[in-house]
């Protein structure tokens, strides 16, 4: 609290003692030194609260069904695109002094303009510079950039057609969409999504042609090109971000993705669990019903341990 003396604060070993060693083993995505500030606070507040909040956020840290590199690039993404901005710094903070590349960092965030817009990145953005800056990662992120044309040159359309199921290559409608837009956003759709995308690109170019092509340029030719993340690191990112801003639609269509790339259903509902400490019961309730929907679907329930339905 501002206005509370050096003297009425307790100091870190207090805290330790007071709360307890898991949280400051796991501390909840957050560094060492920022743990101690924050206890401090909410301990002037309501001690109880304080226990209870720190000790359930320590215990999803604890777990170890995600890596940890894996659980702060999601962490990033979900608190850049709800604009958690507070958050977002802490865990910025405590990913990068935690191994974490400072390139993988900002890649969750800039991710995140595919579901949250510039609202959401421009300021995390403002954040993660002055992060950099602090930790003197700032000016290496000059060198090892993508070219204008992302990796463009680098791709082979006789190479990736190998790649596509007869379905993906017999489609009635990829043919005529690729002379429309252009192989590189089709072809990143269908490693991704199969025929489906090239289903939603054609629903899409009936509503408005020139309006597709800006979406598919952008999505798939650019963002999802970018490769920096690998596949499953990326996907599991985009299912939390949808996640954590309660869009269960996208939510459901790229948890089939992840699923189908072999991420497996207990790392996804790892992603889920996240959700309870961060952005509370409702949403992560949501997205749980989501996941099991899609693994009932699929028979591949007892991979979570089959359980009964709630009555």
């Amino acid at each position: 609290v501002s206005d509370q003396s050096d003297k009425s604060r307790p100091t870190a070993d207090q805290l330790k003692a007071k709360y307890g060693a898991e949280a400051f083993q796991h501390p909840p995505s957050m560094t060492r030194s920022r743990l101690d500030e924050k206890l401090a606070q909410w301990d002037a507040l309501d001690q109880h609260f304080a226990k209870t909040s720190i000790a359930f956020a320590a215990g999803m840290e604890r777990r170890q069904v995600l890596d940890k590199r894996t659980r702060w690039l999601v962490q990033i993404g979900q608190f850049t695109a709800t604009r958690s901005f507070g958050h977002l710094e802490d865990t910025l903070r405590a990913a990068i002094a935690g191994g974490v590349a400072v390139r993988e960092a900002l890649e969750s965030i800039l991710l995140c303009q595919v579901y949250a817009g510039d609202t959401a990145v421009a300021p995390a953005l403002d954040i993660f510079t002055r992060v950099a800056r602090d930790l003197g990662n700032l000016a290496g992120l000059r060198e090892g950039q993508l070219p204008l044309d992302g990796h463009d040159r680098e791709r082979s359309l006789e190479a990736e057609r190998k790649t596509w199921n007869a379905e993906e290559e017999n489609h009635p409608r990829r043919a005529a969409l690729m002379q429309q837009y252009g192989w590189l956003g089709v072809s990143t759709g269908i490693k991704y999504r199969g025929a489906h995308h090239i289903n939603l690109l054609a629903h899409r170019a009936a509503l408005d042609p020139e309006w597709a092509g800006l979406w598919l340029e952008f999505t798939y030719q650019r963002m999802y090109s970018r490769w920096i993340l690998d596949d499953k690191t990326r996907v599991i990112c985009t299912v939390g971000d949808t996640f954590a801003v309660g869009d269960f639609v996208q939510a459901h269509d790229h948890i089939v993705e992840a699923l189908a790339l072999g991420i497996a259903p207990r790392e996804i509902m790892e992603v889920v669990f996240l959700i309870g400490p961060y952005f509370g019961s409702p949403r992560m309730a949501a997205s749980l019903k989501v996941l099991e929907g899609i693994l009932a679907k699929q028979g591949r329930m007892a991979e979570i341990g089959d359980p009964p339905p709630v009555k």
